[in-house]
């Protein structure tokens, strides 16, 4: 069964008209055939559809049942995730939409080595819109930057800030609590620098361990943020 994000506007009575790179990607990379079910997400909404027709790119489907979008965690986590080298900072988009991340802020840290253009955003996101219908999410994450770590706390001011420092004497598990909303800050792989630490904990962020191993920055977001969709 396949799994594909649409806008609103193809979503017609009783029926979806899906074009486009969606159209292109269901009709020539997974071949679907009349009579196959998959679900197009929209707006919210979940259609389950059996495609009525295939024309060159556009695959047509008559609407079987919608329902309102599941699949999304309870808890809203964010991740500031300072910028790693291109393949690193793509895998944390890709395993993080998996897990349940809900948007990605992309962080100009002191010791970042990669300093990737804006235009890299729009790779980010088609990442993150791929990896979102793999593991058939309800929304696609946005993600945001390249900025600052300033302007990145200006966009989560209010969540519940968590800082991965292998230092910290905090167990990660130990600073979750009631909040519905979770802000993840990981530094690139030398860490944060004493002014960007200074600048979290002046902005409320709780400084937290994930255990006695040291994990690389690709993969310490994806852990945490595993663990706060699954005990929150």
């Amino acid at each position: 069964m396949f799994w594909v994000f649409v806008e609103a506007g193809q979503v017609g009575a009783g029926g979806i008209r899906i074009a486009g790179p969606q159209g292109h990607h269901l009709a020539r990379v997974l071949r679907v055939r009349p009579g196959e079910e998959g679900v197009a997400v929209a707006d919210g909404t979940e259609y389950r559809l059996e495609v009525t027709d295939v024309a060159g790119s556009i695959v047509t489907g008559r609407v079987l049942e919608e329902r309102p979008i599941g699949g999304e965690p309870a808890v809203g986590v964010v991740l500031l995730q300072a910028i790693l080298p291109n393949p690193d900072f793509d895998a944390v988009i890709e395993a993080g939409t998996a897990v349940g991340i809900a948007r990605f802020i992309a962080v100009e840290a002191a010791r970042s080595v990669a300093r990737p253009p804006a235009a890299r955003r729009t790779r980010w996101q088609l990442i993150a819109g791929s990896a979102a219908e793999q593991s058939h999410r309800g929304r696609v994450p946005e993600v945001l930057g390249p900025m600052s770590l300033a302007a990145a706390l200006e966009e989560v001011a209010g969540a519940r800030l968590l800082v991965l420092e292998p230092r910290a004497s905090m167990p990660f598990t130990a600073a979750i609590d009631a909040s519905r909303a979770y802000a993840l800050a990981v530094g690139p792989e030398g860490g944060w620098t004493e002014p960007e630490l200074s600048l979290l904990r002046e902005r409320g962020g709780v400084m937290v361990n994930l255990g006695p191993r040291i994990l690389r920055a690709r993969l310490a977001p994806v852990v945490a943020a595993a663990i706060l969709v699954q005990q929150s």
